[in-house]
């Protein structure tokens, strides 16, 4: 099966997001938003490089799935654009949409901010015709990680790995995706190694 599109699942946030080159040196905007690892505020905009570039822009728009709340996102990558959307829920973030490639009614929790190092949280779908398990941990919190040169505090280190349910056997799929989340930012960098990486190159949190 094609492990890229394992890869940069969400990455286009979905990816769920965000560098800092064209971002205004006043820190008052962000000031509402500090403690959170994703900024939903509406004109907030991150753009990304790397092996699968794309933008990101917080619509301020809000839909209600299940019951629950979700923001608006919209995404930008070569000529498509399309909505994805996020939920926030005392420090857990669940997005729906983020991947292309994936039916836009799949859900995938990819960060809790209170999980301790070393917890993992699972998390099954039918995808692309097969079942599929999606194991995150959290590697490392409050960490400094430099990106394009952009040096980010308070860091939540996220690692995805995926694997596919197969005859009651679970195959990992061999791809070991690093997200690093920066607090009043959002996602920085998407490390899949040798699948490639997408950097954040600039940002803007209104």
């Amino acid at each position: 099966m094609n492990k890229l599109r394992f890869v940069m699942m969400w990455c286009l946030l979905l990816g769920i997001l965000v560098s800092c080159g064209d971002k205004d040196d006043d820190a008052s905007p962000a000031a509402a938003v500090e403690l959170d690892y994703l900024p939903d505020t509406k004109g907030s905009t991150w753009n990304y490089g790397g092996t699968n570039p794309y933008s990101l822009t917080a619509t301020g728009n809000t839909k209600v799935v299940d019951g629950k709340t979700y923001s608006e996102f919209e995404t930008k990558q070569g000529n498509e654009t399309r909505k994805s959307y996020l939920l926030k829920e005392k420090g857990v973030y669940t997005g729906i949409g983020m991947d292309p490639s994936l039916s836009n009614d799949i859900s995938l929790t990819f960060l809790k901010e209170e999980t301790p190092v070393g917890k993992a949280w699972y998390q099954t779908n039918t995808i692309n015709g097969f079942e599929t398990k999606m194991t995150f941990t959290i590697i490392a919190k409050d960490i400094t990680k430099t990106v394009e040169g952009k040096t980010y505090k308070e860091v939540i280190h996220v690692q995805a790995k995926t694997s596919v349910i197969f005859m009651d056997m679970e195959i990992d799929s061999g791809v070991n995706t690093n997200y690093y989340w920066a607090k009043g930012v959002g996602l920085i960098l998407t490390d899949a190694g040798q699948h490639g990486n997408i950097p954040l190159m600039t940002y803007s949190i209104k």
